[in-house]
């Protein structure tokens, strides 16, 4: 080896220990790892393979095996450090939510005093217990809860036994009570849960098939349309001239629709509408019915009105499928009469809460303008070609991580729509619960799940994520969640009732034979085989 070499080969080492002893961040790493490997590509490059030393070829592959192990180390050191963060970030979050749950129940302590645990009745042969239960207890029941205090004495024993020994058993207390999420509780809770002689049961939901009959007639009539549709904007025409004439009703429409009305004829002045987005928010307390000429989009579109409660809607068929639209236009005069003369057979369609919290925010409670969806919210990769990395909590318990194409959070009204493409079931629309379905998840055993109405679902962009990913809600309204950043959803205390045209559960199953042609088969011919 000439003496050029051996000072070329000396330096280099004394470059590479100079680069492994200050490893001060990745990045810092990185670089060194780069120059070492760009000193061993030039070692190699200056000497000819044919001529090279034994000894010379073994140095410079250990050299290449410390280039790739100071690579690894950078590269661990940098995917510790964001973990490292995330873990921070994720004790701050819950540190702040825990002192802001604390302050709340020290302020409604102060406030209440002494807690009424007695909304609920206790029969007469009941009794309460000579000990009293701990104050602490007395405090956990809060606004709601069920005590259960009974003593039970049996009956007459067999002439086998003793008759003069009668034992007097203590049935142990216990109560049943539920967290809640808001100040005033849920208290509607109570009207389905029973108890009787230390026997729990559930009473028969008051939502099986809920009826609506008008105390005083309706006054107030919105018409909401499909733009863009001639026989759409001539039923309106025939609807509102009707509804005026026959019903003397008042009719709002859309700004767009009075348009169209005062083009066709001047007789259509008494019409009302709004000026701007701010009057809309007072229009539920206007209006005592919703009328929707189009189909499922319609009624989306008539929902995403009304940010708190929702009138009752008649949603008229006009469109492809209808899952949400049992009404013909063709007789919408007998629909409508009996509608207004009522009782009518309603679905509670149960809508998502969502709300978009930030990196930056300071605590959960700190988020942007919340969004009201009758069908899902979809999170997925947009137009990146990584897998979207999704952490999926449930009520701050760990889910699971999705890896795959997004996730759907659908609504039992929306399991028919996009969830259904993705493989979810589909659901009745009156069963209150939230659909988690995965879209093109890489991982076989990823199957779909449905959870019960009362959680949280929190939606997180991990720290250690290639790209961003995007919120969609009810295909609209497109938000970019970047890494760190957390999508929370729960359930909306105002569903959207719907009118149906014979109950809620004979709609929902004719919807699915008619509009997906569920289980339709030939039936099997009785002209083959028998069994003997």
């Amino acid at each position: 080896m000439s003496p050029s070499k051996l000072d070329s080969t000396a330096s280099f080492g004394h470059e590479a220990s100079v680069s492994c002893s200050k490893p001060e961040n990745g990045s810092a790493d990185s670089v060194s790892v780069f120059h070492s490997e760009k000193a061993v590509e030039e070692l190699l490059q200056q000497t000819p393979v044919s001529g090279m030393d034994e000894h010379l070829m073994e140095f410079s592959e250990a050299l290449r095996t410390v280039a790739k192990v100071l690579r690894r180390a950078a590269e661990g050191k940098a995917s510790a450090q964001a973990e490292a963060a995330e873990w921070k970030r994720r004790y701050e979050l819950e540190r702040a939510r825990n002192i802001q749950m604390e302050r709340k129940d020290r302020l409604s302590e102060e406030k209440n005093g002494d807690i009424d645990c007695g909304r609920v009745k206790i029969s007469d042969s009941q009794s309460m217990p000579q000990n009293k239960p701990n104050e602490h207890s007395e405090k956990s029941c809060m606004k709601n809860g069920i005590w259960s205090h009974e003593v039970l004495r049996d009956r007459e024993s067999d002439s086998n036994s003793n008759a003069n020994l009668n034992k007097l058993m203590n049935k142990a207390s216990f109560k049943l009570s539920w967290w809640c999420n808001g100040e005033n509780g849920d208290q509607h809770k109570h009207d389905i849960v029973s108890f009787e002689k230390g026997n729990i049961t559930t009473e028969e939901r008051s939502s099986k098939q809920i009826s609506l009959k008008w105390e005083s007639d309706p006054q107030t009539v919105l018409i909401l349309t499909k733009p863009n549709s001639v026989s759409v904007q001539i039923l309106c025409i025939q609807m509102v001239r009707w509804l005026k004439e026959k019903k003397k009703l008042n009719v709002y429409v859309e700004p767009r629709v009075r348009a169209e009305l005062l083009a066709e004829s001047s007789n259509f002045n008494h019409v009302q509408t709004w000026k701007d987005d701010s009057e809309i928010t007072h229009l539920h307390m206007k209006v005592d019915l919703v009328i929707t000429l189009g189909g499922d989009g319609t009624v989306l579109w008539a929902a995403s009105m009304f940010k708190g409660p929702v009138p009752p809607i008649v949603p008229f068929s006009l469109g492809s499928l209808g899952f949400m639209t049992p009404f013909h236009s063709e007789h919408f005069k007998e629909c409508l009469d009996s509608v207004l003369r009522g009782p009518i057979s309603i679905t509670l369609r149960h809508r998502l809460l969502c709300r978009v919290v930030r990196d930056a925010a300071k605590n959960e409670y700190e988020t942007e303008e919340p969004f009201l969806v009758l069908n899902e919210v979809t999170i997925d990769r947009g137009i990146s070609s990584y897998l979207t990395n999704l952490e999926c909590y449930c009520d701050n318990s760990f889910v699971t991580c999705v890896q795959g194409d997004g996730l759907i959070l659908s609504t039992t009204s929306g399991s028919t729509a996009y969830s259904l493409a993705a493989g979810g079931s589909m659901v009745h629309p009156q069963v209150p619960g939230i659909l988690f379905t995965p879209i093109c998840p890489h991982s076989l055993s990823f199957r779909p799940l449905i959870l019960p109405e009362h959680v949280t679902v929190r939606i997180m962009v991990p720290f250690n994520s290639r790209s961003p990913a995007w919120a969609s809600f009810d295909g609209k309204d497109r938000k970019l969640l970047a890494a760190g950043d957390a999508l929370l959803c729960s359930m909306a205390p105002w569903p959207v009732p719907t009118a149906c045209q014979v109950d809620s559960t004979n709609d929902f199953l004719r919807s699915i034979q008619d509009g997906l042609h569920w289980n339709l088969r030939k039936a099997q011919s009785f002209d083959g085989p028998r069994d003997t």
